[in-house]
């Protein structure tokens, strides 16, 4: 997800907080990082998987490009005689890749999201409108759902691939195509520009995950044994849609997804034919043939918010654009959806499969190194007290280039440099920035005005290794070094939700963690205790 901002910076600020987690509750922290996992360079695949255990990562989010494995995906006339749905039919050398990722993962014991998505090859795709756009324009559902077969047979732990003598590892845990809201994923989003336009993209994905849905169900992945998530979708859209490419925001997605308007009201009559949906409402049969919307394990997300403190709601369509600042318009849309349809089920969980932000350097329109960190720490306290949040992704481990042939001016514009480490023609390339310290030992201070009783909330997430730890929180005053000050223990988890009491001449924080004799800390935060 690439966008920039859009209006003047304004400071909303988040109402409020949704329902707190148990002090026991478990994040489940996720990494992405598509142009090193999936490599080429076994060396770089493997430093990366590498790095990302050592970080604490327990999951990786796999992007598993369609026209990547696909054959003649640069032609718009499919080979004779393929079977997509068949895993014996694709080049072996199209799989090379992905099967080393999921190997090597499974032999550090990081578990694997596994993303079926575009850009797709052009034989499956149709109407083209730019080439640019050619991999993602109108793909083919049934070709699609063929191709989501294959991805289920050949990871479903049984499998073994020609040459072979051992079967590849089972995947379990799939996410359906990848922000579908954004024209560069799928197009068209809409029908017409201006105020006149009407969403396209919302039936288009419907159609997808139908299918997604009956392949991952027929090739062994039900949801009954697999997490299945819908949605990864963006987190806002263009307020003007220029271009029938234009971002669409989440909620009008999620609405038209359903077959709802503005008001979740049932679409009827041409509204709901424009949709692709009855235009005489059938509640019943719409749930019936839409499983996938309605028995789904969760719903994903990129709550990105890229320039804004993470507890501030984007002045950006505030009621129609989902950033960590207010998850709660998401999951409230989800529930009167459900209630919408009479369908009865446990509150929909929400599976936040990208997040980050970009710095500056090396983009100077990103935020500086030091609120990257401090904003990831804050992200993550948002997430885990969110009682339906189950997981966190950090998108990439390395900052991207700049795409080749950019304007010198503009040269970072179309690329992400959300990494924990700055990437090529930064000048610093592979050095750490102060977020990769801040990931793996997470600190945040709720509240940074002591009241006078002295009583300093501290939360934390120790990530590598399993089980409780011990760390030492430290203190310094106004001037001088920290100090050690008390030693606390972590939960099964690695999370810490403390209060205590501190000295007045206290002015700042930070926890120590030893990981065998290596010192691990996290970033200090400054705070002031209140005297009246």
């Amino acid at each position: 997800m690439r966008m920039r901002r859009l209006l003047p910076l304004t400071a909303l600020l988040l109402l409020g907080l949704p329902a707190v987690a148990s002090a026991d509750s478990r994040l489940e922290s996720m990494f992405q990082d598509d142009p090193r996992i999936l490599s080429s360079d076994a060396k770089t695949r493997d430093s990366t998987l590498n790095e990302i255990k050592a970080l604490g990562g327990q999951r990786i989010r796999v992007t598993a490009f369609w026209n990547r494995i696909a054959p003649d995906a640069q032609s718009t006339t499919k080979p004779a005689g393929f079977d997509p749905s068949n895993p014996n039919a694709y080049p072996a050398a199209g799989w090379k890749v992905l099967d080393a990722v999921v190997q090597g993962a499974a032999k550090r014991g990081l578990k694997i999201n596994l993303n079926p998505s575009a850009p797709g090859p052009k034989w499956a795709m149709s109407g083209f409108i730019e080439d640019r756009l050619d991999p993602v324009s109108n793909p083919s559902p049934g070709e699609y759902a063929s191709f989501v077969a294959a991805l289920g047979q050949r990871y479903s732990g049984t499998f073994v691939p020609d040459g072979a003598t051992a079967p590849l590892p089972r995947i379990d845990y799939w996410s359906i195509w990848n922000e579908p809201n954004q024209g560069a994923w799928l197009a068209p989003q809409w029908v017409g520009t201006g105020s006149s336009a009407v969403p396209a993209s919302p039936q288009q994905y419907r159609s997808l995950v139908a299918g997604a849905w009956a392949a991952l169900t027929v090739s062994g992945h039900g949801v009954d044994k697999d997490t299945i998530l819908v949605g990864d979708t963006a987190p806002k859209g263009r307020p003007t849609v220029s271009s029938v490419a234009s971002a669409m925001s989440p909620i009008t997605f999620i609405e038209r997804l359903y077959c709802l308007d503005d008001n979740l009201q049932i679409l009827k009559g041409a509204d709901a034919k424009a949709q692709g949906c009855a235009e005489t409402p059938d509640p019943a049969a719409f749930v019936a043939a839409n499983p996938a919307l309605f028995q789904m394990t969760g719903y994903a997300h990129h709550p990105y918010e890229l320039t804004f403190r993470p507890d501030v709601v984007s002045p950006d369509q505030p009621k129609k654009s989902v950033t960590t600042a207010n998850l709660g318009l998401l999951t409230d849309q989800l529930d009167r959806i459900m209630a919408r349809y009479q369908v009865t089920r446990k509150p929909i969980p929400l599976y936040l499969t990208e997040y980050g932000y970009q710095t500056n350097p090396p983009d100077r329109e990103a935020v500086s190194l030091n609120e990257q960190a401090a904003y990831l720490n804050q992200g993550e306290y948002i997430a885990w007290r969110n009682s339906r949040v189950r997981t966190l992704s950090q998108f990439l481990l390395v900052d991207d280039g700049p795409i080749p042939g950019t304007a010198k001016a503009d040269k970072w514009a179309s690329s992400f440099q959300s990494g924990l480490r700055y990437g090529p023609e930064s000048g610093k390339e592979g050095k750490a920035k102060p977020s990769l310290d801040a990931y793996r030992v997470a600190f945040f201070l709720p509240d940074r005005t002591v009241p006078k009783s002295k009583a300093l909330k501290v939360w934390a997430h120790v990530r590598p290794g399993t089980g409780a730890k011990t760390v030492t929180l430290q203190l310094r005053g106004k001037t001088g070094a920290y100090k050690n000050f008390r030693t606390l223990k972590t939960n099964t988890y690695g999370f810490l939700n403390k209060t205590v009491r501190v000295r007045v001449s206290s002015r700042a924080a930070r926890l120590v963690w030893k990981d065998g004799g290596k010192s691990n800390s996290s970033r200090g935060v400054s705070f002031k205790v209140a005297t009246k």
